[in-house]
């Protein structure tokens, strides 16, 4: 299957904001069904050795993962949790649903507005195939430029099987629209293994690890080099 990238529904300014409301909300739902977010954090936890790190969220949309965490925490950690993202309806939505302890930017994630090394872990899910390959380069450039410790990614496997599964899958989890349009969208968009390797290694990600991950992701970890022999 050829990369396409067709705009995604969610990514227009303009959609009305229930019907955006409602594609996150499933979005943040079927990324705990599918085990995406406790993923992610057993990713950083083996990646810092603790389960108390600051964590920066690429392209948060709904906030669902920084909420999971925030969550588990139980307010109990004074480590960071901040979500960027460019839509300030999305932004909205998760100060509401996931409240104002996590710090939320609008932002571009190719120019992220903090200074290099403060933030322990950089994470991102289901973002990275939102832009072209060069795009794709800046945001992992500037991820592992304020990344203290590390990144850890989660991304869609394009494919034709993924293709169908989740053209299925959209519509037996949810009644939304956008989610069906978009869900069928992002697989197309989405970046093979061997593609999203290459990319790291053009970002300067040396040692990062991309692997397959059920169902048709893919993990990207990166550790920092000046903490790999710490």
């Amino acid at each position: 299957m050829i990369r396409n990238r067709i705009p995604e529904l969610m990514d227009d300014p303009s959609l009305d904001r229930d019907a955006h409301a409602h594609a996150l909300r499933t979005l943040n739902r079927v990324n705990r069904i599918l085990g995406v977010d406790r993923r992610l954090d057993q990713c950083m936890r083996q990646l810092s050795g603790s389960a108390s790190v600051s964590v920066l969220d690429l392209g948060t949309g709904g906030g669902g993962f920084l909420g999971y965490l925030s969550e588990k925490r139980l307010n109990n950690s004074n480590h960071a949790l901040v979500g960027i993202d460019k839509s300030r309806v999305a932004l909205e939505l998760a100060q509401r649903w996931y409240g104002k302890t996590i710090r939320w930017l609008p932002a571009d994630a190719r120019e992220i507005p903090l200074d290099d090394d403060s933030i322990d872990i950089v994470t991102c899910s289901l973002f990275l195939h939102h832009f072209g390959e060069e795009d794709a380069v800046l945001v992992l450039r500037e991820a592992a430029r304020v990344a203290r410790l590390g990144i850890v990614i989660d991304d869609l496997s394009r494919s034709a099987p993924a293709f169908v599964v989740t053209w299925l899958g959209t519509r037996i989890l949810s009644r939304s629209h956008v989610f069906h349009v978009d869900g069928p969208r992002s697989v197309r968009a989405a970046f093979r293994q061997d593609e999203l390797a290459h990319l790291a290694r053009r970002a300067g990600l040396d040692g990062a690890r991309v692997q397959k991950r059920f169902p048709f992701r893919l993990l990207v970890v990166w550790k920092k080099p000046e903490t790999r022999s710490a």
